[in-house]
């Protein structure tokens, strides 16, 4: 059954349904890549926080035990009785140095950064670090917490930087019991522990009760705030000297809303913000608050990854699906198409057979016309070998004549000589006239062979034989119009491809051309001669007329140009010869010589010489 032509009211429908099937496959693909990526970063970023979290008890746990180990060492100190003695004799000197000498041998023992003894009023007595420059004795830190709250309650706890030399540390103190109130103070250092966090992955950092950051994996980090602090607070830490006169920037921290349930942080670092996952972790027993920021770049780049596999995988099952649909269309298709073929199929023969009848008869009248085509182009360089015949009349029976009359007076001189018996002087007579037939048939065959009709057929023809040829059928015409032939040597040898009778037509027109530009001049000379040049000929025509201007040689192989008067030309010479150029292989061209005068160059192909090399 032939199928209903699409009409164009139906355009616009199938347009709006290829629209809606596109915008069903991109925002599908769309929400199953973005479910795709939301699942999986929100996988990543939990197990990347279960890590942290795992990572950040490890670190507090390590924290708590690193300070834990130092405890007991103020309160063993508090039950020696030299310091109990120097704080009843603090005028003493004995007493003093005895305790410096206790105190700087247990701090190297221990690893601490100093230990050193305050009265009841605050005064350091004695420390490890007596032989330093910035020792503490004589330094009065009745304001530090640890100090009254181990007055207070036998012990005390503070991470500050130190008043006298700068160097922050973990302050433990205990109070000494007996008659004489005092304070042995421990310094621990953390330099250790936070270098080591700068070297081990994610970032890491310690913030006190109020938010301020006192240990960091980045130094830039360091004394800064998690939050801006409020006058309140900055004024206890200003009479505490906990961080000296720090100004305690806040971090630079933004929210991001890339996880609704976890925390994703942009924190500002020396080089870049850095996005990360932000995990808490408390040490216990000191207000103090682990804080571990995990960048996310890498989850986010699997989840990317993970949502284009789901787009591709959407837009495989898609694809799948259209494959099948097709494949059921198609076999409807193409069960409808085998009853069709099968009409068609009986209609084919018949159609085709009056095709090929209709192709060969066009093959047919292409042949013909061919045919035509070249028997009128033979015709025609046929008609031109007979109009240079029909030019050159007036010189060719100029050049017949001469030998006519001679031929008279010879035969009737002969008949005297006979008459009076002068058998010598007959017989010399009648070898002239034989001479003069010769001359005469020499010509007459010139002619006959210039006037034949020939098929083109291409053969090796040899380029001198050519030129005496042509210069033959002209010298009759340059005699009268006194214009000299140079015929120049031959290169040995020299042969082209093509055919002899149509090389000549070609040299006779370009000779006939020159002898007439030359003859304009009063006379003159036409040269004719041959060059070799990339395997092929040059055969050049050069006359001494007054050249081609710039019109002429823009229509120079133009049919029926002529620049000759009326009746003496009819502008067919140049274009057949370029014509038979082309056939042979080869090219025509023309110009002006730069010493005066036109050249016409004819290029023949090279070939091997029939007659071999002389």
């Amino acid at each position: 059954m032939p199928k209903l032509p699409t009409t164009d009211a139906n355009k616009p429908a199938r347009w709006r349904r290829s629209l809606g099937l596109l915008l069903l496959v991109v925002l599908g693909g769309a929400a199953v890549a973005y479910a795709a990526w939301r699942l999986s970063l929100d996988l990543a970023l939990a197990q990347t926080r279960d890590d942290a979290q795992r990572h950040l008890r490890f670190v507090a746990h390590e924290l708590t035990g690193a300070l834990d180990k130092y405890e007991a060492v103020p309160q063993v100190l508090a039950r020696h009785p030299a310091l109990a003695g120097l704080l009843a004799e603090p005028d003493s000197k004995a007493q003093q140095a005895a305790v410096n000498a206790l105190l700087e041998g247990v701090a190297q023992d221990a690893s601490a950064a100093a230990i050193f003894l305050i009265d009841a009023q605050g005064l350091t007595l004695a420390a490890s670090n007596w032989r330093d420059p910035q020792t503490f004795v004589g330094q009065n830190y009745a304001y530090r917490p640890y100090f009254r709250d181990a007055m207070a309650s036998g012990g005390g706890h503070f991470y500050a930087r130190g008043s006298t030399t700068g160097t922050p540390g973990y302050f433990i103190a205990h109070r000494l019991s007996g008659p004489t109130a005092g304070v042995v103070v421990l310094k621990v250092s953390l330099d250790e522990m936070e270098a080591n966090w700068a070297r081990s992955a994610g970032e890491l950092m310690l913030a006190d009760a109020r938010g301020v950051v006192f240990l960091a994996s980045r130094p830039e980090w360091k004394y800064r705030t998690l939050q801006p602090l409020s006058d309140a607070t900055r004024k206890e830490l200003h009479d505490t000297q906990q961080y000296g006169d720090l100004p305690l920037p806040a971090l630079g921290r933004e929210p991001s809303r890339a996880a609704t349930e976890l925390r994703i942080e942009r924190i500002a670092t020396a080089a870049a913000k850095l996005r990360a996952l932000v995990t808490e972790q408390p040490v216990q027993g000191r207000g103090w608050t682990l804080l571990s920021f995990t960048e996310i770049r890498g989850a986010e780049q699997i989840a990317a990854g993970r949502a284009w596999a789901a787009a591709l995988g959407w837009v495989s099952l898609l694809l799948t699906l259209a494959y099948l649909q097709l494949r059921r269309r198609r076999a409807r298709e193409r069960l409808a198409a085998q009853g069709e073929l099968r009409a068609a199929y009986d209609s084919l023969e018949t159609r085709i057979a009056e095709r090929t009848r209709e192709l060969q008869a066009r093959v047919d009248e292409l042949h013909r016309t061919e045919q035509t085509l070249r028997a009128t182009q033979d015709d025609l360089v046929q008609a031109g070998k007979l109009a240079v015949l029909g030019q050159m009349a007036a010189s060719i029976t100029h050049e017949i004549n001469q030998p006519l009359a001679a031929l008279r007076a010879l035969n009737d001189n002969a008949r005297v000589f006979l008459e009076r018996g002068m058998q010598a002087d007959a017989e010399t007579n009648l070898q002239s006239i034989d001479s003069l037939t010769q001359r005469i048939a020499a010509i007459v065959g010139q002619l006959k062979g210039f006037a034949r009709r020939d098929e083109l057929r291409v053969q090796p023809v040899v380029v001198v034989e050519a030129f005496q040829a042509a210069v033959a059928l002209v010298s009759a015409e340059a005699r009268r119009q006194r214009v000299r032939l140079d015929c120049l040597p031959v290169p040995e040898g020299l042969a082209v491809l093509g055919q002899q009778v149509r090389i000549e037509q070609v040299l006779v027109n370009l000779l006939r051309n020159g002898i007439d530009a030359s003859a304009e001049k009063g006379g003159g000379t036409v040269t004719l001669q041959a060059e070799v040049d990339a395997g092929q000929a040059l055969l050049r025509v050069s006359d001494d007329g007054p050249g081609l201007s710039d019109d002429v040689q823009a229509r120079l192989f133009e049919p029926f140009f002529t620049t000759k008067r009326r009746g003496d030309g009819l502008g067919l010479g140049l274009s057949i010869s370029a014509s038979i150029a082309n056939a042979l292989g080869g090219s025509l061209q023309g110009g002006n010589r730069p010493e005066g005068g036109a050249q016409f160059t004819l290029r023949l192909p090279i070939t091997q010489s029939p007659h071999g090399v002389a």
